[in-house]
């Protein structure tokens, strides 16, 4: 078994369901949302799991890959029109605030660590889903293909 708890699993099945709307439904800006996520949440997951065996540590791999991501997430917020990355890099600013707590305090419980990391990609996913959403609802309709 890969993952000793749910959480993984239950983490992973939001993440292909909001990505699959966003595939389905959005255009380059959730595309792009959409391999940002993937790509952070599968890289976070196997360097975790090969490099760190726990959060009892600093976390540096983890912590490169959030850098990147955020980067990432930064060009997209700049480079798009839309509202969502904005606030999908603000959750994941706060995410990597985790890492700020564990430096400054050692002894924080690596429970309280994970939970308050991974915590954080939920809001970044339900930002992709709502945007993706009220960019369709804002389109102009098609009278042709309307029900």
């Amino acid at each position: 078994m890969m993952f000793s708890t749910a959480a993984p699993y239950i983490y992973y099945c939001c993440l292909i369901l909001a990505c699959g709307f966003a595939l389905k439904r959005g255009t380059v800006a959730e595309y792009v949302g959409v391999a940002i996520m993937s790509l952070g949440s599968v890289a976070s997951t196997f360097g975790s799991i090969a490099l760190e065996a726990s959060w009892t540590g600093l976390g540096t791999i983890t912590f490169f890959i959030d850098m990147v991501v955020l980067v990432a997430l930064l060009g997209l917020t700049l480079m798009t029109d839309r509202f969502w990355p904005i606030w999908m890099t603000a959750f994941h600013l706060a995410a990597i605030a985790v890492h700020g707590a564990k430096s400054v305090a050692p002894d924080i419980a690596p429970w309280a660590l994970a939970t308050g990391s991974a915590f954080w990609a939920y809001p970044m996913l339900a930002a992709l889903v709502i945007g993706t959403y009220e960019h369709v609802q804002s389109l102009p309709k098609d009278p042709e293909n309307s029900g």
